[in-house]
């Protein structure tokens, strides 16, 4: 008999640590902590340590008591306190910190009973942009201010690639940066690098890319700077020559037409590639980067652009011979004729 006491006993213990209800916060934002319940006269919100308790908030004879809140949670912590009285009994966190996750309990009573819930609380700052770019070293990918510990992984041309691990550093805040650097490969032509970061949970990952192209023309040629795919993802897209931006446009408006830049004449076609009308040497030879920035990717195309000098330009033609306002009508005709064109 005192055998299944002991066992019905035991039982009974588990069951009121089971069953918790698990809040995912935002790093810095505001947060709800549920709790319901009838007793109403005494509300005390903890939170479980290993080896302490530390007072979160309480709330008693009608209003806040926080004569014996914990520093780490002056000024942050507050109540449905008009809903009290109907059995809301949540926890309001504000500003909410990595510190912050753990499992908190949630104590009311009157003078004959007294309940327990509890809430366990994880804190995310999820990924919000990574920059990749090269360097002197290589391809690098960087991310920071992220919550939990991310992780990379890289690939060439859609060919995976090990490389030795950087562990992410973490700040005083405890969120978390990360950079990796791939060497670069020997010279080929359009190769596309892509990082890729997740979360250590792997509930999230930002893909981020970069395709280095390079092409030459004769003086006074158009030349097509190819972008990141339009299609499917929105986005904005951004054409940068150096550090001048030569024009940007986000794909769910209307795109740009003829634009005038820096002497020449910039045409986006209907498939999201940049035209550059009549190229001069001096002023347009370089690196141009087409961007495609989307809420969980980043995609860098950059054309290197070489121009002969040493012969008079076409006049106006692209690369391929064919004037622009040819080139434009004959691209048009060939997304009309797939049933890709729209007026």
């Amino acid at each position: 008999m005192n055998q299944l006491i002991r066992t019905v006993t035991l039982l009974w213990s588990l069951a009121l640590t089971t069953g918790d209800d698990t809040v995912t916060c935002l790093y810095s934002q505001e947060c709800v902590l549920p709790c319901k319940s009838d007793y109403r006269e005494i509300i005390h919100w903890q939170k479980l340590e290993r080896q302490t308790t530390v007072n979160v908030h309480s709330f008693y004879s009608g209003t806040d008591q926080l004569k014996y809140q914990n520093e780490a949670y002056r000024g942050r912590t507050s109540m449905f306190s008009d809903q009290v009285s109907k059995g809301n009994m949540s926890l309001i966190l504000k500003e909410v910190r990595t510190q912050d996750r753990g499992r908190y309990k949630c104590y009311t009573a009157i003078s004959s009973a007294n309940k327990e819930a509890f809430v366990s609380v994880k804190v995310k700052a999820p990924i919000k942009s990574v920059d990749i770019k090269m360097t002197d070293d290589g391809i690098t990918c960087k991310t920071s201010d992220v919550y939990p510990k991310p992780k990379i992984s890289w690939t060439i041309n859609g060919t995976p690639k090990i490389i030795s691990p950087k562990d992410p550093q973490e700040d005083s805040r405890g969120l978390f940066s990360l950079t990796s650097t791939l060497p670069v490969q020997p010279v080929q032509d359009s190769l596309t690098y892509t990082c890729s970061i997740s979360s250590e949970d792997s509930t999230q990952t930002y893909i981020a890319s970069l395709t280095e192209e390079k092409t030459e023309i004769d003086l006074g040629q158009d030349i097509t700077i190819p972008c990141p795919g339009s299609q499917g993802e929105t986005g904005n897209f951004t054409l940068t020559f150096g550090s001048s931006t030569v024009l940007s446009y986000n794909s769910e408006t209307p795109q740009p037409d003829r634009i005038q830049w820096n002497g020449i004449e910039v045409k986006v076609t209907s498939k999201g590639n940049i035209i550059l009308h009549k190229l001069d040497s001096e002023r347009h030879a370089g690196t141009y980067t087409c961007e495609k920035l989307t809420t969980q990717s980043r995609q860098l195309i950059q054309t290197s652009v070489q121009i002969r000098t040493g012969q008079e330009g076409s006049g106006g033609t692209g690369h391929n011979g064919t004037p622009l306002d040819d080139r434009l009508q004959s691209e048009q005709l060939v997304e009309k004729r797939s049933g890709t064109w729209t007026d």
